[in-house]
């Protein structure tokens, strides 16, 4: 039961949300009025397809080599999204575009419904004149172990040349060893206290604890009086560590000593972690 409950955490492809492709190293160059506004429309004509769920008509805004891909995974309907960011290779035929889109997210039946604020970093080119949205990482996917590329493991035929053992004894290790990773806690700590009169600022450390990439997202639905939350960085490679900053401004603090609860969300399984805001009485 452990070993078939495992792998229904395996997590599925979302568009745009596998570990960011390492960046082309396009110079900061500024586009031709022209070229940028037809990118943006573009980008926006495509990620507002998503939000309306018209995946048919996103579709032929896909590069002809991408919509293989394209079809095949599963999509994500969004609340709203909003560019971050473009940058042009030389001759303005090749871009990256950085955006943040929200969604709804629901690990469990059992648990509310939140929006999350999700970054995505996408790429584009121009194709018959016009730009499209091609996924220039693949056939990397994103596995509990970090990426993996089908590929990889072609001209192998031997367990002893490399060829992961697929043996029912060696799947049931590493999903054992996957359920022990979920039981380690990697916040260096769950609670933090402010005092209500006394403006300050609090760290908590995220470890990554998993042999591969994750994704930090923060539940942009708590609304926690006086307190603002950050995270240095959303990305984070096997053992990396991500801060989360909070700072709290006393003149906007609550009437009364009061506890929240903050949510903090990795990716891939859908793992939250709950950290506790608390605000204590001045002391005497």
């Amino acid at each position: 039961m452990r070993l078939s409950a495992a792998f229904f955490l395996l997590p599925f492809a979302v568009l745009a949300q596998s570990p960011a492709p390492a960046p082309l190293q396009y110079p900061n160059k500024t586009a031709p009025p022209a070229v940028d506004q037809a990118l943006r429309a573009r980008v926006n004509e495509f990620f507002e397809y998503h939000v309306e769920g018209k995946f048919s008509k996103a579709y032929a805004l896909v590069a002809e080599d991408t919509k293989e891909y394209y079809f095949a995974t599963q999509k994500v309907t969004f609340k709203s999204f909003k560019i971050d960011g473009i940058r042009y290779s030389d001759d303005f035929q090749f871009a990256e575009v950085d955006l943040t889109g929200q969604r709804l997210w629901q690990p469990r039946p059992d648990f509310p419904v939140s929006i999350i604020a999700v970054p995505m970093h996408t790429t584009w080119k121009i194709e018959d004149g016009k730009w499209m949205w091609y996924d220039h990482a693949r056939p990397t996917q994103l596995l509990p172990m970090g990426p993996s590329d089908p590929k990889a493991a072609e001209g192998h035929s031997s367990p002893g040349d490399g060829t992961p053992d697929l043996s029912a004894a060696a799947m049931q290790g590493r999903v054992a060893a996957i359920l022990r990773q979920q039981q380690l806690s990697p916040l260096d700590k769950s609670e933090v206290v402010f005092s209500l009169n006394k403006s300050s600022s609090q760290e908590i450390v995220f470890h990554n604890v998993q042999p591969g990439d994750v994704k930090l997202y923060l539940d942009q639905s708590a609304k926690i009086p006086g307190v603002t939350a950050e995270l240095d960085k959303s990305d984070l490679g096997a053992g990396q560590q991500a801060i989360l900053k909070l700072h709290f401004d006393s003149k906007d603090a609550p009437a009364a000593p009061a506890v929240f609860t903050l949510r903090l969300v990795q990716e891939p399984l859908d793992r939250v972690f709950l950290i506790s805001i608390k605000f204590a009485a001045p002391a005497p």
